[in-house]
């Protein structure tokens, strides 16, 4: 996205007037969250910088992203080399420990009345348990989601609004039909720190393969899904970011 970003990180896009990671972290507080983790590359020291920055021109407590720091605690960790989602998350093993916790891809939004993590918690299942989240995305926004699997799901009796995974679709193998997919917010036990290591990376590029991941651990865990109820928008690619930044301000985020 360079043609977009100048180089800078593109997380760091304005969208409504703050950059797409400040709505992220909003995001995350707005769920309960008072404790999170940045995974970031060297390359993308501006991010730090936009939550830590201590610029005399401004008053501390006016920056919003001290508003934002106010209300939670924030750390960083560093990937070596920008080895995909999978690696990052090895990269916060430190910070989660032995807790659950939830996974927010920062350049994928979301907007309900309840907001994405909350809506996958409140469904009260094993703490063990994978807990994806799913979206319909319209047939004429599917270009705009390119990373966003096929989920093969059943319905789950015990739970309301609760499918089973039983599969994921590769994603060269994912229709363009409209279907239910997969959504960048997901809650994982501690045990996903066993299926991100040598055994699970593309011999190709070198990156974890979640596919790999993700079919290991629905042999030794339980994998559900829920269906939020919202609008979701994915910002990560150039056409994505044009076509979504003005639904995303009109929404009044």
């Amino acid at each position: 996205m360079s043609s977009l970003t100048g180089g800078a990180p593109k997380e760091m896009l304005p969208l409504a007037g703050r950059p797409i990671i400040h709505h992220v972290v909003q995001e995350a507080i707005d769920a309960g969250i008072v404790e999170m983790c940045i995974v970031i590359h060297k390359s993308k020291e501006d991010i730090r910088r936009y939550f830590e920055s201590d610029n005399p021109k401004e008053r501390e407590a006016e920056r919003p992203a001290e508003k934002l720091r106010s209300k939670c605690k924030i750390v960083f960790a560093y990937q070596t080399e920008p080895r995909g989602v999978g690696d990052a998350v090895l990269c916060a093993k430190a910070f989660v420990g032995d807790e659950r916790f939830a996974l927010l891809i920062p350049d994928q939004l979301f907007i309900g009345r309840t907001g994405a993590i909350p809506q996958l918690a409140s469904k009260n299942l094993p703490p063990t348990a994978v807990v994806s989240s799913l979206i319909r995305i319209p047939a004429s926004e599917l270009e705009y989601f390119p990373g966003a699997r096929k989920f093969i799901c059943e319905s789950y009796a015990a739970r309301s609004g609760v499918m089973v995974v039983t599969g994921i679709e590769p994603a060269e193998h994912t229709s363009s039909a409209p279907a239910l997919r997969g959504f960048g917010r997901t809650i994982y036990a501690p045990e996903v720190f066993e299926f991100l290591d040598a055994r699970f990376a593309d011999a190709r590029t070198g990156e974890i393969d979640l596919l790999k991941t993700f079919r290991a651990l629905l042999a030794v865990v339980p994998n559900y899904a829920v269906l939020l109820q919202g609008k979701a928008f994915d910002v990560g690619t150039v056409e994505g970011y044009r076509y979504f930044r003005g639904q995303f301000a009109a929404s009044g985020s």
